[in-house]
């Protein structure tokens, strides 16, 4: 690959994404894990990551040691923080990282915390596989590649570091592409490498077989979406070089890891065993049974038929949900289902005698007795409905005639009722889905204004039915009902701003909010609508779920509650100000320090630490000075404290000094309190000068307080070595 830039849409961003990640995994070393600071850094950088989630459910990026790999380009190798990302992860002996959609602040932090301890105490410790179960971090995944094989590979090869480094960006490409894909044409000598490489690590210690396995699992799953694509002649040749080049014991672990990954994918294996020579299939499967090779019967059949050089023809395949169902299945399924004279079938009493008439040998094609085994066992331990749903569901994949069209709606309405009433929002869910799928498919005959099924679920009283769940099933099915009226949108808005504003407890509240936030787009222009709302706390939790993500063109719209008259309100418009116009969101934040309105002035110092102008640092530190004369102005000064230190400036240290060190006769309970506040917080204070303070406090007056403050900054600073 010699093109070092990259079209692909997601490379800003993803540059952007590495640039936050490398700062959280920094932070790491400066602060404790439970520090505002590392928490800020952290949902900045899973923010930029949902971003390009949008394109795909797993970011991954393959590692050389100056550069890196991602959708099938190297990256700007002249881009500082592509370069720092390489190089530190290389070192670690990292060859490729996945994150996964769902990934939380917390399984990031722990990961980063794993990233401190360097390659050998991440090996005496079982290696980054068992720490990251042991961490419980399930969203982040690597391969780690032994770079000692590819030194002692190039030595056998009279490589110099040139040519090792070559062969190593080779070597991630065609773990992404296909293994196989490396050097030119002419090269013989890169196969035989690559397969000195897999000699040994086929046969190796347990972390070897499991690398190789995952490498070739990869390049089988790749091979898979490339046929499809684009004839691979030139690569096939390759395959089958690289296992002529392998070992007998090697060659029967590859293709062990190649079947187990063809039976996740039954309908394309043919295509990829058939380039595999027939006399390796062979001696794979010679004196064995399937059970030996971890797979199902089919699967085995077919490799035999194969490795006797004979090609099996299928007339008809179970449905798996990455494919359609083949036309004769779909057909006789239909027949059933939808058949004038077995009406009485529809019925859901009778949905169970239509799903084993299903299974009966009437149906068109031949379903292997295994399979059809499986599908008996899944009708007797779930409900008739249910079942019935997932059939619809699979021929909804074809194209049907009006008539039969007419009948699926109808079938999916009354299932809707059940599952609604039996309070089943998953299925509920999943009909909405599967539906909007087919309506938009260009396979319906019905058109989004007169189709029938959306438009129930989206009737008031349907609606109020689903909402009202929330109480008659409780927190059990919560969750379930959010998730679908997620999925059915838009029309669910206005009756959950509702919701929301009637809601008396947090937690509801929560449940509310994320709703909104899950709609997205969708619902913003209501959300917008609804911002006169009279409520200033409706108005308050509105602003944080558009703050979560605002479209530009709102706001302007947000800008007009600058002028709210609650300071509650107010505080959400600076927060989201400052993430798109920090000028503008500093000069309300000034106005705000010096307004007259104690709670005005509370809400504004929360949030201060995200402004950066000294004048601000200021005025903190003058409404610190003064010795707090009732509640209020202690409550204030406190909550100063608290912001002085997420700011982390050196300069606030001799504020907070002076303070400590103030004499009189009497201190007053206040002061005490404030002086109790500024202690607890110099424990999380940043830099070296707060344990210099410290330490010189631990010779007066606050002596019990001081020396409590350095032994948790000690634990602090050794949770993060």
């Amino acid at each position: 690959m010699t093109d070092n830039t990259t079209t692909d849409l997601d490379k800003p961003l993803l540059t952007t994404f590495l640039y936050e990640l490398n700062i959280s995994r920094r932070k790491l070393t400066l602060y404790p894990p439970e520090h505002p600071q590392i928490a800020a850094s952290v949902t900045k950088t899973l923010d930029i990551l949902k971003e390009l989630f949008h394109s795909s459910p797993v970011i991954t990026l393959g590692i050389s040691p100056d550069a890196l790999y991602y959708e099938q380009l190297w990256l700007d190798k002249e881009d500082s923080t592509n370069q720092q990302f390489a190089q530190f992860f290389s070192a670690l002996g990292i060859a490729s990282i996945s994150f996964h959609n769902g990934l939380t602040g917390e399984e990031l932090i722990r990961f980063n915390q794993l990233l401190r301890s360097d390659r050998e105490t991440i090996v005496s410790f079982g290696g980054f596989d068992n720490l990251l179960e042991q961490q419980q971090i399930k969203h982040i995944s690597i391969i780690l590649i032994d770079y000692d094989a590819f030194q002692s590979s190039s030595n056998l090869t009279g490589q110099n570091p040139a040519e090792e480094g070559l062969l190593w960006e080779d070597f991630i490409h065609g773990l992404h592409n296909g293994i196989i894909d490396f050097g030119g044409q002419e090269g013989s000598f890169d196969l035989s490498v690559v397969a000195d490489i897999f000699n040994r690590k086929l046969i190796g210690n347990e972390n070897d077989r499991e690398q190789s396995a995952q490498s070739i699992s990869l390049f089988i799953k790749n091979s898979l979406r490339t046929s499809k694509e684009q004839k691979q002649t030139h690569n096939d040749q390759k395959l089958a070089s690289l296992l002529e080049h392998l070992s007998p014991e090697a060659q029967q672990e590859f293709l062990k890891s190649a079947f187990q990954t063809l039976e996740q994918h039954r309908d394309q294996a043919p295509d990829i065993l058939q380039k595999i020579p027939h006399h390796l299939l062979k001696d794979t499967i010679a004196g064995k049974d399937r059970k030996e090779l971890n797979i199902s019967s089919r699967l085995f059949g077919l490799i035999n038929n194969l490795a006797q050089g004979s090609v099996p023809t299928f007339h008809h395949n179970i449905k798996t949900k990455t494919t359609p169902l083949s036309e004769d299945i779909v057909r006789a399924r239909l027949d059933v289902l939808f058949c004038e004279e077995r009406q009485d079938l529809y019925m859901p009493d009778s949905y169970q005698a239509a799903l084993f008439n299903i299974l009966g040998d009437n149906v068109i094609g031949k379903i292997p007795e295994d399979e059809k085994q499986k599908l008996k066992a899944q009708i007797e331990d779930q409900g008739a409905e249910q079942n019935c749903a997932a059939i619809i569901f699979e021929i909804l994949q074809t194209q049907f005639d009006p008539a039969q069209e007419e009948s699926i709606q109808q079938n999916l309405i009354d299932l809707s009722r059940f599952f609604l009433d039996t309070g089943d929002f998953i299925y509920l869910r999943d009909i909405h889905i599967h539906w909007s799928t087919y309506l938009f498919s260009g396979n319906s005959s019905a058109s989004i204004f007169d189709e029938k099924v959306l438009s129930n679920h989206a009737q008031t009283t349907f609606m109020a039915e689903v909402l009202d769940g929330i109480d008659l099933w409780g927190e059990e099915k919560a969750q379930d009902i959010a998730n679908y009226i997620i999925a059915v949108g838009e029309p669910y808005c206005e009756p959950v701003i509702e919701y929301l504003g009637l809601a008396p407890k947090w937690s509801e509240r929560q449940l509310w909010m994320d709703v909104l936030e899950g709609i997205g787009g969708d619902a913003q222009q209501v959300i917008i609508r609804s911002l006169k709302d009279e409520r200033w706390f409706l108005v308050r939790n509105l602003l944080i779920v558009l703050g979560k993500d605002l479209a530009p063109t709102n706001v302007k719209e947000i800008f007009h509650l600058t002028e709210h008259p609650h300071p509650k309100v107010r505080l959400e418009v600076m927060r989201i100000l400052f993430s798109c116009n920090p000028a503008t969101a500093n000069r309300q934040l000034l106005k705000e320090l010096l307004n007259e309105d104690p709670e005005a002035q509370l809400s504004a110092i929360q949030i201060a630490d995200l402004s950066r102008d000294p004048r601000v640092l200021e005025i903190l530190h003058k409404k610190l000075s003064a010795a707090p004369n009732n509640d209020i102005n202690l409550e204030i000064q406190k909550e100063i404290t608290r912001t002085l230190t997420r700011i982390g400036h050196k300069e606030s240290l001799p504020a907070l000094r002076r303070i400590l060190h103030k004499q009189g006769l009497l201190v007053s309970r206040r002061t005490k309190q404030l002086h109790v506040e500024i202690l607890q917080n110099l424990a999380l204070f940043p830099g070296a000068s707060a344990d210099k303070l410290l330490n010189e406090l631990t010779n007066g007056k606050h002596k019990q307080l001081a020396n409590q403050a350095i032994r948790q900054r000690q634990e602090f600073s050794g949770a993060r070595q």
